[in-house]
Protein backbone atom coordinates (compact mmCIF):
# COMPACT_ATOMS: atom_id res chain seq x y z
CA UNK A 1 0.00 0.00 0.00
CA UNK A 2 1.11 3.24 -1.14
CA UNK A 3 0.73 6.76 0.22
CA UNK A 4 0.52 10.64 -0.41
CA UNK A 5 2.93 12.72 0.54
CA UNK A 6 2.09 16.46 1.29
CA UNK A 7 1.75 19.16 -1.11
CA UNK A 8 4.40 21.38 0.09
CA UNK A 9 7.20 20.46 2.03
CA UNK A 10 10.16 22.93 3.74
CA UNK A 11 13.80 22.29 4.68
CA UNK A 12 14.04 21.62 8.54
CA UNK A 13 17.06 22.98 8.82
CA UNK A 14 18.20 19.69 10.23
CA UNK A 15 20.69 16.81 8.74
CA UNK A 16 18.69 13.80 9.78
CA UNK A 17 15.02 15.23 9.30
CA UNK A 18 15.59 16.83 5.80
CA UNK A 19 12.44 18.03 4.47
CA UNK A 20 9.55 18.54 6.43
CA UNK A 21 5.91 19.27 5.70
CA UNK A 22 5.43 23.26 5.29
CA UNK A 23 2.99 23.53 8.11
CA UNK A 24 4.91 21.41 10.94
CA UNK A 25 6.84 22.85 13.62
CA UNK A 26 10.53 22.73 13.87
CA UNK A 27 11.31 22.53 17.75
CA UNK A 28 12.83 20.40 20.89
CA UNK A 29 10.46 17.49 22.23
CA UNK A 30 11.22 19.46 25.32
CA UNK A 31 8.65 21.67 24.33
CA UNK A 32 5.86 19.14 23.47
CA UNK A 33 6.75 17.13 26.34
CA UNK A 34 7.32 17.19 29.93
CA UNK A 35 9.51 14.47 31.78
CA UNK A 36 10.69 13.51 34.90
CA UNK A 37 12.49 10.53 36.60
CA UNK A 38 10.76 8.09 37.75
CA UNK A 39 10.53 6.67 41.38
CA UNK A 40 13.03 5.39 43.68
CA UNK A 41 11.46 2.14 45.03
CA UNK A 42 13.43 -1.05 44.40
CA UNK A 43 11.28 -3.78 42.00
CA UNK A 44 11.55 -6.50 44.05
CA UNK A 45 10.10 -5.01 46.96
CA UNK A 46 6.31 -5.00 45.15
CA UNK A 47 3.89 -7.44 44.59
CA UNK A 48 4.07 -9.24 40.95
CA UNK A 49 0.17 -10.06 40.77
CA UNK A 50 -2.81 -7.67 41.36
CA UNK A 51 -4.99 -7.35 44.32
CA UNK A 52 -7.21 -5.21 46.03
CA UNK A 53 -6.15 -1.60 47.02
CA UNK A 54 -3.01 -2.32 44.79
CA UNK A 55 -2.05 0.27 41.79
CA UNK A 56 -0.36 -0.98 38.77
CA UNK A 57 3.26 -0.08 38.93
CA UNK A 58 5.64 0.19 35.97
CA UNK A 59 9.29 -1.03 35.87
CA UNK A 60 12.24 -0.81 32.94
CA UNK A 61 10.49 -4.37 31.74
CA UNK A 62 7.02 -2.43 31.56
CA UNK A 63 3.40 -2.97 33.71
CA UNK A 64 4.67 -5.46 35.66
CA UNK A 65 4.16 -4.86 39.35
CA UNK A 66 1.74 -3.53 41.64
CA UNK A 67 2.04 -0.60 44.09
CA UNK A 68 0.07 0.24 47.40
CA UNK A 69 -0.12 3.82 46.34
CA UNK A 70 -0.02 5.20 42.93
CA UNK A 71 1.88 8.65 41.75
CA UNK A 72 0.11 9.83 39.05
CA UNK A 73 -3.69 9.97 37.88
CA UNK A 74 -3.57 10.91 34.23
CA UNK A 75 -2.27 9.73 30.27
CA UNK A 76 1.46 9.66 30.60
CA UNK A 77 4.47 7.40 28.70
CA UNK A 78 6.68 5.16 30.87
CA UNK A 79 10.03 5.27 29.43
CA UNK A 80 12.41 2.37 30.05
CA UNK A 81 15.37 4.58 30.87
CA UNK A 82 18.22 1.86 32.31
CA UNK A 83 18.87 -1.87 30.81
CA UNK A 84 18.62 -4.03 27.64
CA UNK A 85 15.47 -2.93 27.13
CA UNK A 86 16.11 1.10 27.57
CA UNK A 87 13.92 3.17 24.65
CA UNK A 88 11.18 1.25 25.15
CA UNK A 89 8.08 2.91 26.42
CA UNK A 90 4.60 2.23 27.34
CA UNK A 91 1.52 4.03 27.97
CA UNK A 92 -0.21 4.28 31.08
CA UNK A 93 -3.40 5.50 32.09
CA UNK A 94 -5.71 5.80 35.21
CA UNK A 95 -3.53 5.84 38.50
CA UNK A 96 -0.28 4.25 38.66
CA UNK A 97 3.21 4.56 39.72
CA UNK A 98 7.23 3.67 38.72
CA UNK A 99 10.08 2.15 40.30
CA UNK A 100 13.68 3.21 39.29
CA UNK A 101 15.19 2.94 36.12
CA UNK A 102 12.28 4.21 34.43
CA UNK A 103 11.61 7.69 33.46
CA UNK A 104 8.17 9.76 33.27
CA UNK A 105 7.23 11.91 29.97
CA UNK A 106 4.01 13.68 30.27
CA UNK A 107 2.32 15.36 27.38
CA UNK A 108 1.90 19.54 26.85
CA UNK A 109 -1.30 20.54 26.15
CA UNK A 110 -0.83 20.81 22.30
CA UNK A 111 0.34 16.94 22.43
CA UNK A 112 -1.17 13.53 21.83
CA UNK A 113 0.22 11.15 23.71
CA UNK A 114 -0.56 8.39 21.87
CA UNK A 115 1.14 9.99 19.01
CA UNK A 116 4.12 11.15 21.10
CA UNK A 117 4.11 7.15 22.47
CA UNK A 118 4.80 6.22 18.33
CA UNK A 119 7.56 8.64 18.14
CA UNK A 120 9.06 7.80 21.67
CA UNK A 121 8.32 4.00 21.38
CA UNK A 122 11.02 3.87 18.64
CA UNK A 123 14.65 2.30 20.62
CA UNK A 124 16.41 4.22 18.10
CA UNK A 125 14.82 7.40 18.51
CA UNK A 126 16.75 8.00 21.54
CA UNK A 127 20.23 8.96 22.11
CA UNK A 128 21.71 6.63 24.97
CA UNK A 129 25.09 5.62 26.93
CA UNK A 130 26.63 2.73 28.72
CA UNK A 131 27.94 0.06 27.52
CA UNK A 132 27.52 -3.08 29.91
CA UNK A 133 25.06 -1.36 31.48
CA UNK A 134 22.89 0.91 28.83
CA UNK A 135 20.92 3.73 29.99
CA UNK A 136 18.82 6.37 27.16
CA UNK A 137 20.23 9.91 27.61
CA UNK A 138 16.62 11.76 28.19
CA UNK A 139 17.29 15.32 28.91
CA UNK A 140 19.92 15.19 25.62
CA UNK A 141 17.19 13.33 23.51
CA UNK A 142 14.39 15.92 24.12
CA UNK A 143 16.53 19.02 23.93
CA UNK A 144 17.67 18.64 20.09
CA UNK A 145 15.64 19.56 17.58
CA UNK A 146 12.45 17.36 16.29
CA UNK A 147 9.65 18.26 14.23
CA UNK A 148 5.60 18.33 15.25
CA UNK A 149 2.54 18.50 13.31
CA UNK A 150 -0.35 20.42 14.69
CA UNK A 151 -2.68 18.76 17.65
CA UNK A 152 -5.50 17.66 15.12
CA UNK A 153 -2.93 16.37 13.23
CA UNK A 154 -1.25 14.22 15.75
CA UNK A 155 -4.40 12.62 16.83
CA UNK A 156 -5.23 11.75 13.08
CA UNK A 157 -2.18 10.42 12.63
CA UNK A 158 -1.97 7.96 15.78
CA UNK A 159 -5.58 6.82 14.78
CA UNK A 160 -4.31 6.21 11.35
CA UNK A 161 -1.00 3.73 12.91
CA UNK A 162 -3.06 2.41 15.72
CA UNK A 163 -5.32 0.57 12.79
CA UNK A 164 -2.06 -0.47 10.53
CA UNK A 165 0.15 -1.43 13.01
CA UNK A 166 -2.79 -3.35 14.65
CA UNK A 167 -2.99 -5.13 11.12
CA UNK A 168 0.62 -5.44 10.89
CA UNK A 169 0.36 -6.90 14.63
CA UNK A 170 -2.36 -9.59 13.75
CA UNK A 171 -0.48 -10.88 10.78
CA UNK A 172 2.98 -11.46 12.87
CA UNK A 173 0.81 -13.37 15.20
CA UNK A 174 -0.44 -15.60 13.17
CA UNK A 175 2.80 -15.86 11.86
CA UNK A 176 4.11 -16.89 15.63
CA UNK A 177 0.76 -19.25 15.69
CA UNK A 178 2.28 -21.18 12.96
CA UNK A 179 5.67 -21.12 14.58
CA UNK A 180 4.47 -22.57 17.78
CA UNK A 181 2.05 -25.01 15.03
CA UNK A 182 5.06 -26.31 13.66
CA UNK A 183 7.27 -26.47 16.84
CA UNK A 184 4.32 -28.80 17.98
CA UNK A 185 3.96 -30.73 15.20
CA UNK A 186 7.69 -31.48 15.20
CA UNK A 187 7.87 -33.10 18.44
CA UNK A 188 5.08 -35.09 17.49
CA UNK A 189 7.21 -36.33 14.57
CA UNK A 190 10.07 -36.87 16.75
CA UNK A 191 8.55 -39.03 19.53
CA UNK A 192 6.56 -41.27 17.28
CA UNK A 193 9.67 -42.34 15.30
CA UNK A 194 11.54 -42.67 18.42
CA UNK A 195 9.01 -44.15 20.58
CA UNK A 196 6.80 -46.48 17.68
CA UNK A 197 9.01 -46.64 14.54
CA UNK A 198 8.69 -46.10 10.95
CA UNK A 199 6.24 -49.04 9.94
CA UNK A 200 2.57 -48.40 10.96
CA UNK A 201 1.87 -51.99 10.69
CA UNK A 202 4.31 -53.50 12.84
CA UNK A 203 3.00 -55.36 15.87
CA UNK A 204 3.14 -54.00 19.32
CA UNK A 205 3.98 -54.98 22.45
CA UNK A 206 3.72 -53.80 25.92
CA UNK A 207 6.91 -51.35 27.18
CA UNK A 208 6.10 -51.93 30.56
CA UNK A 209 6.27 -48.26 30.95
CA UNK A 210 3.02 -46.05 31.79
CA UNK A 211 4.40 -43.15 29.87
CA UNK A 212 6.16 -45.39 26.83
CA UNK A 213 2.60 -47.23 25.81
CA UNK A 214 3.36 -49.88 23.49
CA UNK A 215 6.69 -49.96 21.49
CA UNK A 216 7.36 -52.39 18.29
CA UNK A 217 7.71 -56.10 18.93
CA UNK A 218 11.38 -56.48 17.65
CA UNK A 219 12.39 -53.63 19.99
CA UNK A 220 13.66 -54.10 23.16
CA UNK A 221 13.18 -51.38 26.19
CA UNK A 222 16.33 -50.99 28.18
CA UNK A 223 18.07 -48.66 30.42
CA UNK A 224 20.28 -46.08 29.48
CA UNK A 225 23.08 -47.55 31.69
CA UNK A 226 22.66 -51.09 29.93
CA UNK A 227 23.57 -48.99 26.72
CA UNK A 228 26.50 -46.74 28.24
CA UNK A 229 30.21 -47.27 28.02
CA UNK A 230 30.40 -44.47 30.87
CA UNK A 231 28.22 -42.13 32.29
CA UNK A 232 30.39 -39.16 34.12
CA UNK A 233 30.53 -36.32 35.57
CA UNK A 234 32.68 -33.34 34.78
CA UNK A 235 35.46 -32.37 36.98
CA UNK A 236 35.39 -31.38 40.32
CA UNK A 237 35.55 -27.72 41.21
CA UNK A 238 38.68 -28.31 43.24
CA UNK A 239 40.24 -29.82 40.10
CA UNK A 240 39.65 -26.43 37.76
CA UNK A 241 40.12 -23.27 39.74
CA UNK A 242 38.74 -20.19 38.21
CA UNK A 243 42.17 -18.11 37.90
CA UNK A 244 43.04 -21.37 35.61
CA UNK A 245 40.43 -19.76 32.76
CA UNK A 246 42.39 -18.47 29.67
CA UNK A 247 40.85 -17.03 26.11
CA UNK A 248 40.76 -19.22 23.13
CA UNK A 249 41.74 -22.33 24.86
CA UNK A 250 40.02 -25.91 24.98
CA UNK A 251 36.39 -24.92 25.76
CA UNK A 252 35.05 -26.22 29.38
CA UNK A 253 31.40 -27.15 28.60
CA UNK A 254 28.62 -26.40 31.01
CA UNK A 255 24.86 -26.23 31.14
CA UNK A 256 24.96 -22.82 29.85
CA UNK A 257 26.99 -24.28 26.64
CA UNK A 258 24.01 -26.50 26.31
CA UNK A 259 20.97 -24.91 23.48
CA UNK A 260 18.76 -26.69 21.81
CA UNK A 261 20.11 -30.14 21.36
CA UNK A 262 23.90 -28.07 20.33
CA UNK A 263 26.98 -27.19 21.80
CA UNK A 264 27.54 -23.19 21.98
CA UNK A 265 31.19 -22.81 23.33
CA UNK A 266 32.18 -19.76 25.18
CA UNK A 267 35.72 -18.96 24.35
CA UNK A 268 36.76 -17.08 27.39
CA UNK A 269 35.37 -20.05 29.33
CA UNK A 270 38.76 -22.55 28.55
CA UNK A 271 41.61 -24.07 29.91
CA UNK A 272 45.46 -24.35 28.54
CA UNK A 273 46.09 -27.53 26.82
CA UNK A 274 48.00 -28.36 29.47
CA UNK A 275 45.31 -28.50 31.76
CA UNK A 276 43.35 -30.48 29.25
CA UNK A 277 45.41 -32.52 29.33
CA UNK A 278 45.69 -33.23 32.66
CA UNK A 279 41.66 -33.42 32.44
CA UNK A 280 41.92 -35.96 29.78
CA UNK A 281 39.42 -38.17 31.47
CA UNK A 282 36.90 -35.68 30.76
CA UNK A 283 37.71 -35.24 27.54
CA UNK A 284 34.39 -35.75 24.77
CA UNK A 285 34.59 -38.04 22.02
CA UNK A 286 32.69 -37.68 18.98
CA UNK A 287 29.42 -39.61 19.50
CA UNK A 288 29.44 -38.68 23.06
CA UNK A 289 25.88 -36.92 24.56
CA UNK A 290 26.58 -34.06 27.02
CA UNK A 291 24.28 -33.33 29.78
CA UNK A 292 23.78 -29.80 31.75
CA UNK A 293 23.26 -31.52 35.38
CA UNK A 294 21.30 -28.70 37.06
CA UNK A 295 18.46 -26.53 35.93
CA UNK A 296 16.35 -27.36 32.73
CA UNK A 297 16.44 -31.39 33.07
CA UNK A 298 16.94 -32.74 29.92
CA UNK A 299 19.44 -30.37 28.23
CA UNK A 300 21.65 -31.81 25.86
CA UNK A 301 23.56 -32.59 23.28
CA UNK A 302 25.43 -34.54 20.72
CA UNK A 303 28.68 -34.01 21.03
CA UNK A 304 30.22 -33.66 16.83
CA UNK A 305 34.00 -34.38 15.67
CA UNK A 306 34.17 -30.38 15.92
CA UNK A 307 34.03 -30.63 19.94
CA UNK A 308 35.96 -33.32 20.47
CA UNK A 309 38.37 -33.03 22.98
CA UNK A 310 36.51 -30.26 24.43
CA UNK A 311 36.26 -30.76 28.30
CA UNK A 312 32.93 -31.67 30.00
CA UNK A 313 32.79 -29.34 33.07
CA UNK A 314 32.29 -29.39 36.57
CA UNK A 315 28.07 -28.82 35.68
CA UNK A 316 27.95 -31.18 32.95
CA UNK A 317 27.45 -35.45 32.89
CA UNK A 318 28.67 -37.22 29.84
CA UNK A 319 27.49 -40.39 28.64
CA UNK A 320 29.47 -42.47 26.03
CA UNK A 321 27.49 -45.06 24.37
CA UNK A 322 28.52 -48.60 23.22
CA UNK A 323 28.38 -49.84 19.71
CA UNK A 324 24.90 -51.02 20.13
CA UNK A 325 23.69 -47.51 20.52
CA UNK A 326 23.61 -45.28 17.44
CA UNK A 327 24.55 -41.63 19.45
CA UNK A 328 22.45 -39.67 17.49
CA UNK A 329 19.24 -41.78 17.76
CA UNK A 330 19.94 -42.20 21.88
CA UNK A 331 20.38 -38.01 21.34
CA UNK A 332 17.23 -36.96 19.65
CA UNK A 333 15.12 -39.73 21.94
CA UNK A 334 16.56 -37.94 25.51
CA UNK A 335 15.59 -34.61 24.25
CA UNK A 336 11.90 -35.58 23.86
CA UNK A 337 9.28 -34.19 26.20
CA UNK A 338 8.61 -37.99 27.96
CA UNK A 339 12.08 -38.27 28.98
CA UNK A 340 12.26 -34.18 30.17
CA UNK A 341 9.11 -34.84 32.21
CA UNK A 342 10.42 -38.21 33.97
CA UNK A 343 13.72 -36.02 34.73
CA UNK A 344 11.84 -33.46 36.56
CA UNK A 345 9.86 -36.20 38.81
CA UNK A 346 12.95 -38.13 39.44
CA UNK A 347 16.03 -34.79 39.79
CA UNK A 348 17.20 -34.22 43.24
CA UNK A 349 18.03 -30.94 44.75
CA UNK A 350 15.63 -28.38 47.21
CA UNK A 351 16.42 -24.90 45.12
CA UNK A 352 17.10 -26.04 41.96
CA UNK A 353 16.66 -29.46 39.80
CA UNK A 354 19.94 -31.51 39.90
CA UNK A 355 21.13 -35.05 37.42
CA UNK A 356 23.29 -37.17 38.71
CA UNK A 357 24.66 -40.43 36.89
CA UNK A 358 22.08 -42.76 38.91
CA UNK A 359 19.02 -40.90 37.41
CA UNK A 360 20.41 -40.57 34.08
CA UNK A 361 21.41 -44.06 34.01
CA UNK A 362 17.93 -45.10 34.96
CA UNK A 363 16.35 -43.57 31.99
CA UNK A 364 14.30 -46.34 30.11
CA UNK A 365 14.67 -46.30 26.56
CA UNK A 366 13.04 -47.70 23.51
CA UNK A 367 15.83 -49.72 21.48
CA UNK A 368 15.35 -50.97 17.86
CA UNK A 369 18.14 -52.62 15.72
CA UNK A 370 21.02 -50.12 15.36
CA UNK A 371 20.29 -50.18 11.34
CA UNK A 372 16.56 -49.04 12.30
CA UNK A 373 17.62 -46.36 14.36
CA UNK A 374 19.85 -45.70 11.29
CA UNK A 375 17.28 -45.30 9.42
CA UNK A 376 14.89 -43.69 12.06
CA UNK A 377 17.51 -40.95 12.01
CA UNK A 378 17.71 -40.82 8.41
CA UNK A 379 14.30 -39.82 8.14
CA UNK A 380 14.12 -37.24 10.91
CA UNK A 381 16.65 -35.34 9.17
CA UNK A 382 14.70 -35.24 6.24
CA UNK A 383 11.31 -34.51 8.04
CA UNK A 384 13.00 -32.09 10.49
CA UNK A 385 14.40 -29.96 7.71
CA UNK A 386 11.09 -29.04 6.26
CA UNK A 387 9.42 -28.19 9.43
CA UNK A 388 12.81 -25.50 9.63
CA UNK A 389 12.45 -24.20 6.02
CA UNK A 390 8.60 -23.44 7.48
CA UNK A 391 9.53 -22.23 10.19
CA UNK A 392 12.39 -20.21 8.83
CA UNK A 393 9.77 -18.63 6.18
CA UNK A 394 7.70 -17.90 8.91
CA UNK A 395 10.73 -15.94 10.48
CA UNK A 396 11.71 -13.75 7.81
CA UNK A 397 7.77 -13.16 7.46
CA UNK A 398 8.13 -11.44 10.83
CA UNK A 399 11.01 -9.79 9.85
CA UNK A 400 9.63 -8.03 7.37
CA UNK A 401 6.03 -7.45 8.74
CA UNK A 402 8.34 -5.48 11.70
CA UNK A 403 10.56 -3.63 9.18
CA UNK A 404 7.12 -2.91 7.76
CA UNK A 405 5.77 -1.37 11.08
CA UNK A 406 9.05 0.86 11.75
CA UNK A 407 9.34 2.32 8.76
CA UNK A 408 5.14 2.83 8.41
CA UNK A 409 5.59 4.81 11.73
CA UNK A 410 9.17 6.62 10.73
CA UNK A 411 7.28 7.68 8.17
CA UNK A 412 4.17 8.86 9.29
CA UNK A 413 5.72 10.88 12.52
CA UNK A 414 8.31 12.51 10.34
CA UNK A 415 5.73 13.95 7.83
CA UNK A 416 7.13 11.43 4.73
CA UNK A 417 3.43 10.15 4.22
CA UNK A 418 0.31 12.41 4.60
CA UNK A 419 -2.44 9.75 5.85
CA UNK A 420 -4.97 12.56 7.13
CA UNK A 421 -7.51 11.61 4.26
CA UNK A 422 -7.24 8.01 4.68
CA UNK A 423 -9.82 6.12 5.27
CA UNK A 424 -9.76 2.57 7.43
CA UNK A 425 -11.54 1.25 4.31
CA UNK A 426 -8.51 2.38 2.23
Amino acid sequence: MSFPRYPKYKASGVEWLGDVPEHWVVCGPKRRIKSSAGGTLIKGTCADEPSDGLFPGFSASGQNIWLQEYAYDCQAIVLSAVGARCGKAFKADGKWGVVANTHCLFPRADSNRDYLWFLTNQEDWWEKGGSAQPFVKVSETLARPWVFPPLPEQTAIAEFLDRETGKIDELVAEQRRLMELLKEKRQVVISHAVTKGLNPHAPRKPSGIEWLGDVPEGWAVVSLSTVAKMIQTGPFGSQLHSDEYVENGTPVINPSNIQEGRIEPDWSCSITAENANRLSQHKLMAGDIVFGRRGEMGRCALVTANEAGWICGTGSLNVRLMPRAFPPFISIYLRTEYVREWLKLESVGSTMDNLNTQILGAIKLPLPSLGEQTSIVEFLETELTKFDTLTAEAQRAIDLLQERRTALISAAVTGQIDVRNHSPKN
